[in-house]
C-alpha cells in the first residue's frame, strides 16, 4: 500500500458502535447495511482517519500510541477499503474536471462514488457526462423535461430536435414553458432555459418536423446517446426509424415519451444487440394483442384532447433521465440491470413491467450475440 495516500471515511457512509463490539455501517446511498465485529484498537485507527493523515503518519500512531503493528494497520485498511467504508482522498491533481467543476457537481460525485468505489471514479463518472453529446428528438413535456435534467447533471453537449411552437396548454405541463414563449419555436425556448441552467453547456436546435424522407442517420451517427419521445406522425413511426439506425450503428438509446394513453410511461433503455430494440417490442404486441380488434372511437378528432398531467409527466421523465445517466456515466452494468418498460398506474400508486423478451428472430437485432456485435 502506497503510505502517502490519505484516506477519509467515505462521506456517505454512517458509522454506529453497538455493545462496543459491532462496527455498524449504514450506507446512505445504496440504503445497504454492513456489520463487523471490532475491537477499541480498530476503534482508535478509526478515529485517526481523517483525511489529512497519510497511511505512513496513520501506521507511527497506532504503533507508537497503541501498539498495533504496521502489517496489522495496513490489513484493516485494506478490509475497509474493499468494504467501501474508507476512500482515497482525491486532491484533482490529474485534472480530470476542472475545480469549479467538482465543486458545482460536488454532491452528484459523491453519489456516483458510492456506487464505483472512490471519488477519483465519481469524478470520472461526472466526466462522461460533461463529454456525452446526447440527441432529443422531440422537446414536449417528456422530451423537454428530460433535456432540463440532463443539463442539470453535467451533460456537456444536447441536441434538440422538434419543429412544434409553445401552446397555452404547454405552460401547465412543462417546467420551462411561460406565456410569454406562447408562439415561439419550443427548441428555441428551450435552449434559451438550459443556457439558463449551465451556460457552458453546447446546445444544437434543429428546427424540423420528421417525415419518412428525413435523413438522420448523420445526425445520430454524431451522438453518444439518442432520445426519442417525438410523438408526430406517431411515436411508433419515430421509434421505429431512430432505433433501426441507432441499432445498425450500435448506438443505446431510450424510448422515453410519446406514449399518448400509456401517460407515465417509464419508457425502455435500448443496447443494441443486448436489450428488446423497438421491432422486438412490436413483436411482442403483435403477439399479446392477437385478436384484438379496437372499437371506433364516436371523437373523430381528438389529438389534442388526450389527457395530460404534469406530474406524471415528470415521473417519466425522473424515471428515464436516472437510467440514462446510470448508462452514460458508468455506474452499473446496465446490461445486467436494464428494465423493459413499465407503467405506473395514478389510481394505487403501482408500477409494473410488460413482459418483453428479445427476439432472437427480430428482422433488426436478432440472430447476433453480443460478442458478435
Amino acid at each position: 500500500m502506497n503510505e502517502a495516500i490519505i484516506f477519509k471515511i467515505k462521506d456517505s457512509v454512517d458509522l454506529f458502535l453497538s455493545n462496543e463490539t459491532y462496527l455498524m455501517a449504514y450506507y446512505m446511498n445504496t440504503r445497504q447495511r454492513k456489520s463487523f465485529k471490532v475491537n477499541r484498537e480498530t476503534i482508535h485507527l478509526l478515529e485517526i482517519i481523517d483525511g489529512e493523515r497519510n497511511v505512513s503518519e496513520i501506521k507511527t500512531i497506532m504503533n507508537t500510541k497503541y501498539n498495533v503493528s504496521s502489517k496489522l494497520v495496513e490489513k484493516v485498511l485494506e478490509v475497509m477499503l474493499i468494504n467501501r467504508i474508507i476512500t482515497e482522498v482525491y486532491n484533482g491533481s490529474d485534472n480530470i474536471m476542472s475545480k469549479k467543476d467538482q465543486k458545482r457537481y460536488a454532491r452528484q460525485i459523491n453519489y456516483f462514488s458510492e456506487f464505483l468505489g472512490s471519488e477519483k471514479e465519481g469524478v470520472i463518472a461526472q466526466k462522461k457526462l460533461y463529454d456525452a453529446r446526447v440527441i432529443i428528438f422531440g422537446v414536449g413535456a417528456v422530451g423537454g423535461d428530460i433535456a432540463i435534467e440532463l443539463a442539470m447533471a453535467g451533460v456537456g453537449n444536447i441536441v434538440l430536435f422538434d419543429f412544434d411552437e409553445v401552446e397555452e396548454s404547454d405552460i401547465s405541463r412543462h417546467m420551462y414553458y411561460k406565456k410569454k414563449y406562447i408562439g415561439m419555436k419550443k427548441v428555441e425556448v428551450l435552449a434559451r432555459e438550459l443556457q439558463k441552467i449551465n451556460s457552458e453547456l453546447k446546445v444544437e436546435i434543429i428546427c424540423e418536423s420528421m417525415k419518412p424522407e428525413s435523413d438522420v442517420e448523420k445526425l445520430i451517427l454524431s451522438a453518444n446517446f439518442v432520445v426519442n419521445t417525438m410523438d408526430e406522425p406517431y411515436i411508433g413511426y419515430t421509434s421505429s426509424k431512430i432505433s433501426r439506425i441507432c441499432v445498425k450503428h450500435k448506438t443505446s438509446h431510450y424510448i422515453a415519451g410519446g406514449f399518448d394513453a400509456h401517460l407515465a410511461s417509464t419508457g425502455e433503455l435500448i443496447i443494441p444487440y443486448v436489450t428488446p430494440c423497438v421491432e422486438c417490442y412490436v413483436s411482442h404486441f403483435k403477439e399479446t394483442l392477437k385478436g384484438w380488434k379496437p372499437q371506433k372511437h364516436p371523437v373523430k378528432t381528438r389529438y389534442k384532447e388526450i389527457g395530460g398531467l404534469a406530474t406524471l409527466s415528470l415521473f417519466s421523465t425522473s424515471y428515464a433521465c436516472i437510467e440514462i445517466i446510470k448508462y452514460i456515466a458508468g455506474l452499473v452494468l446496465m446490461e445486467n440491470s436494464y428494465k423493459v418498460r413499465g407503467e405506473f398506474l395514478f389510481q394505487d400508486m403501482s408500477l409494473t413491467y410488460l413482459n418483453v423478451k428479445k427476439n432472437s428472430n427480430c428482422p433488426i437485432c436478432g440472430g447476433v450475440s453480443i460478442n458478435e456485435s
